[in-house]
């Protein structure tokens, strides 16, 4: 796609996807601006790579413009995109687009694990001496651009179900490793989530591939269902690709796999969790489709990366190590302090900041039952982002729920994003780990308190 000579510019350019989003644009010849709300690491980086930076929006920004690029966060009705007069295009219609230009295209999608999975995909990919270009939904070490690149080979790309736009791309291979009831604001109940999922995978080309986990009911329907091309994972035996004899610990996880009845040999990941064992499976069972050597995909394993804010050690809080974690739903969370679980016998502190109304609301219950497998939980106020508030819905729905069903957990809050630095520092003496966990603002604070020092 070749945009030289027009003016592009991207609202809420400081968010992970339109930030890279931005810089594919400048890069095949746009002049490109952006706009967000408040400065982050991802505006600053781009103001460093000659991007036009305006912090705040105004209807003024589009004057100029050829082509306004928006997320679905930003309401037809914005003064900004009232005043755009050029053409304006979503985000995810643009990531198609730009996927289109690739002879292979994959993606990545499912309610948890897409980021680290597709980074995990793209270093495997990278380490089999196969050139991918990479759109990874998180900070990725190893990447000069930090959440892509541009490569010759196939595009591999994180896909974001939250407004249906994963179901955008003509894809080769679609993977997804499990599906949920979420973004019901979007969707209106789960039933709606599944529907869209099977369009995903019944959207690959003729003679295209899913690649879908059997652990989560829900994949596991799909990948029933479908009658075309398809490969399975999981921890199950049942799965095409399997591991055998695994053993998982703090210093990650090692394995022997099995890829329908032949053995591929021992891999070892150094990303601690057993959800990350699934995430590795699925990358796994992609890259050997894809072509990719076995042996060298053993070797790009063992040197795995994870993701900026997935279990991110940022320091330490007194004598505790301190987190950053990006999990929003139950069972990311639930998954996170498994994770710190095998890494340490000491005691967990999790402040959580819940990631909008609807999800609070929608799953009170299941956030209390799995943020009750730390010892103590510090609960914030709820990040809205692009919500409205709901009346009667807020933090201490599950700060209820952990007191009446989980007495020995000691819950407070909530908590302003602004106070609880200084309310953790106070709390966690005593701890092994501190882990600063939600979507939100809450690594920001995270990071004040890294900062801070020990």
């Amino acid at each position: 796609m070749e945009l030289a000579g027009e003016r592009w510019h991207f609202m809420g350019v400081g968010g992970i996807g339109m930030s890279a989003l931005a810089e594919m644009a400048a890069l095949r010849g746009a002049t490109v601006s952006g706009c967000d709300r408040e400065s982050g690491r991802s505006t600053v980086s781009l103001a460093a790579r000659g991007i036009d930076i305006r912090i705040g929006h105004d209807p003024a920004h589009a004057a100029d413009a050829d082509v306004l690029v928006y997320s679905s966060a930003i309401p037809a009705d914005h003064p900004e995109r009232l005043a755009m007069r050029g053409r304006q295009i979503g985000r995810g219609e643009l990531l198609a687009a730009f996927m289109d230009e690739a002879e292979v295209k994959v993606g990545v999608a499912g309610t948890h694990g897409k980021t680290t999975t597709t980074w995990l995909l793209g270093q495997l990919l990278l380490g089999a001496g196969i050139d991918p270009t990479l759109y990874v939904g998180g900070v990725a070490p190893g990447l000069d651009r930090g959440n892509y690149r541009l490569g010759q080979g196939p595009f591999v790309s994180e896909l974001d179900e939250s407004d249906g736009s994963f179901l955008l791309p003509q894809l080769d291979v679609a993977a997804v490793a499990n599906i949920e009831a979420d973004h019901l604001s979007h969707y209106g109940d789960f039933s709606s989530v599944q529907a869209a999922f099977r369009r995903y995978a019944d959207g690959v080309s003729d003679a295209g591939l899913l690649v879908a986990g059997l652990d989560d009911p829900g994949a596991a329907a799909l990948f029933s269902d479908h009658s075309g091309r398809k490969l399975s994972f999981g921890l199950t035996r049942s799965a095409d690709l399997h591991p055998v004899e695994l053993v998982s610990g703090g210093g990650g996880s090692t394995f022997r796999a099995m890829l329908r009845g032949s053995e591929l040999g021992v891999f070892h990941l150094p990303l601690h969790g057993i959800h990350n064992v699934k995430n590795a499976l699925a990358a796994l069972g992609t890259a050997i489709e894809l072509g990719a050597d076995v042996e060298a995909l053993r070797g790009a394993l063992a040197g795995a990366t994870g993701v900026g804010r997935r279990l991110e050690r940022l320091g330490f809080v007194g004598q505790a190590v301190l987190y950053s974690d990006y999990a929003h739903h139950p069972t990311e969370v639930a998954a996170a302090i498994q994770a710190l679980r095998e890494t340490t016998e000491g005691k967990i502190l999790v402040a959580f900041q819940p990631h909008l109304f609807t999800r609070t609301r929608d799953n009170a219950e299941d956030f209390a039952r799995a943020l009750a497998r730390a010892d103590s939980v510090m609960l914030l106020e709820i990040y809205p982002a692009r919500e409205d508030p709901i009346p009667g819905v807020d933090s201490l729905m599950i700060v209820e729920r952990i007191r009446s069903f989980w007495e020995t957990v000691d819950v407070s809050g909530p908590y302003t994003v602004d106070d609880i630095t200084a309310a953790v520092r106070r709390k966690a003496a005593g701890f092994s780990v501190v882990v600063m966990m939600g979507a939100g603002d809450i690594d920001a604070a995270a990071r004040r308190l890294a900062r801070e020092g020990a």
